[in-house]
């Protein structure tokens, strides 16, 4: 019984209350970060649009999406030829010895003295350069390709979220739908007890019933209304719940039950047949395979060698002179005047054919152990398709024990309704005592429970029908 499920105290219920009812003025409005605010009676269906606009950890996947798509525009900018401009003014010494020297940096090398002197002078320098790798022989398209597969992982990523989101939604909206009926019942329970309570307090203020019958409906009176107050903190936690999972946890929840409770699901095999799309969670395994082996290809370019058109120009000047003097030194002009401007301008152009021959072993090793890490994402895609034809088949089976509990409880509601009307007219007629009538009351309240129960546990088989199927077309197309 749902009953036996509900926990908590009446302390905690009544702050909950009191948080529901001072959310309920937020109603009409839009929170401050753009959340959309749930309809005042909130169908599945819109539960699942509000949860998909407001949940923050599908808002981020959808960031991590645009953020894929945007390394897709940084990798093909990287190709692009790539232009460089300096220009510097420096003021230094003018010593230089003659000989090889392997340079190391950035050295400059200026003025031919026939001593070593520390004199400075000033020189400048602007270039521009250009580079354009117009040929990487095969390695652009294996990176742009490798980024692209990283979108599309992405948005198997967000999809397979999204997915499985709605599931725990609907699922928390059908946990929220027995929650509220379950209220429903122990209200009508209660009024039950309360109306046999003023009967038998009245027959036994007449001397009609004893008065051991007054207490023991009072006591079943005050057990019927912890039920309800139980109930009902039951069903104000599982909004709660929901509103969580929405993304609007200030939000008052009204949720429309009319439908569920009107009739029960069709569950033919033919409307439950596997969809030809694989399910989201086997999409989202099925793109980590192919993003491992995007990297493989690009580990394999690495190796290969890449050919650019390569062009510069540039212009320098100096404050050392010219020409040599009588002693074969250059004269220097210490002056920023006669060292900043340009004295000669220079350009030059042509190709460039680059070849780092190690990457060879390099790229050979990087590729096996990135082929295992392939081999890696395929097992794992094996494994999770295995537990899902695993889950299909239990929830299968779920759904139909489900079908046939729905279809036995309401046996067993008319039952206990023509007994417990039966036990009344006996007990009305001094044929039984009380305690069968409560015995009956007691069966009555547990089969109106067990009635919401089955009806609300078909429609969540069949959402773990959908989810195994991987899609809830099959559950929000009967709604």
């Amino acid at each position: 019984m749902l009953a036996a499920l509900l926990i908590g105290t009446t302390g905690v219920r009544c702050r909950l209350l009191l948080l529901m009812v001072g959310a309920a003025g937020l109603l009409s409005q839009r929170t401050a970060i753009g959340q959309s605010v749930p309809p005042t009676s909130l169908t599945l269906p819109q539960a699942l649009e509000v949860a998909q606009a407001n949940y923050p950890a599908l808002r981020a996947r959808q960031v991590a999406v645009e953020a894929a798509a945007a390394d897709v525009r940084t990798t093909r900018a990287t190709y692009l030829p790539q232009i460089t401009m300096q220009a510097q003014a420096l003021n230094g010494t003018s010593n230089q010895v003659r000989g090889a020297a392997l340079a190391g940096g950035a050295i400059p090398v200026s003025g031919v003295r026939p001593d070593f002197s520390s004199q400075t002078t000033w020189t400048s320098q602007a270039g521009l350069v250009v580079e354009w790798p117009v040929l990487t022989f095969g390695r652009y398209r294996a990176v742009v390709q490798r980024a692209n597969t990283g979108v599309a992982q992405a948005q198997a990523d967000y999809e397979q979220e999204l997915f499985a989101h709605q599931v725990q939604v609907a699922d928390a909206y059908l946990l929220a739908l027995v929650a509220q009926k379950s209220v429903a019942v122990q209200a009508a329970n209660l009024k039950r007890a309360r109306s046999l309570r003023t009967v038998i307090r009245a027959g036994a203020l007449s001397g009609i019933r004893a008065g051991i019958d007054s207490s023991v409906t009072n006591a079943e009176t005050s057990r019927a209304q912890l039920q309800l107050l139980a109930s009902q903190q039951q069903a104000l936690q599982q909004r709660v719940r929901l509103a969580g999972l929405l993304g609007v946890p200030t939000q008052a929840i009204q949720l429309d039950s009319m439908q569920f409770y009107t009739k029960l699901p069709h569950t033919a095999p033919v409307i439950l047949s596997d969809s030809t799309r694989l399910p989201p969670i086997l999409r989202a395994y099925q793109q980590r395979i192919r993003a491992s082996e995007a990297q493989v290809s690009v580990l394999r370019m690495n190796a290969r060698p890449t050919l650019s058109l390569v062009g510069a120009t540039w212009g320098r000047g100096s404050g050392i002179g010219n020409r040599a003097g009588e002693n074969g030194a250059f004269a220097i002009d210490p002056s920023l005047s006669a060292g900043i401007p340009f004295k000669a301008y220079n350009y030059v152009m042509g190709a460039a054919l680059s070849w780092n021959v190690t990457d060879l072993w390099r790229a050979k090793y990087a590729t096996t152990a990135q082929q295992q890490r392939v081999n890696l994402a395929q097992a794992e895609y094996a494994q999770q398709n295995l537990q899902l034809q695993i889950e299909r088949q239990n929830a299968v089976l779920q759904l139909e024990l489900a079908r046939q509990t729905a279809q036995e409880a309401p046996l067993q509601l008319d039952a206990a309704k023509r007994a417990y009307v039966q036990a009344k007219a006996r007990y009305d007629a001094g044929l039984d005592n009380l305690v069968v009538l409560t015995q009956a009351a007691v069966v009555l309240n547990r089969a109106e429970t067990d009635q919401a129960l089955a009806v609300n546990n078909l429609w969540r088989a069949l959402l773990l029908r959908a989810a195994t199927n991987g899609s809830l077309g099959v559950l929000l197309n009967q709604l």
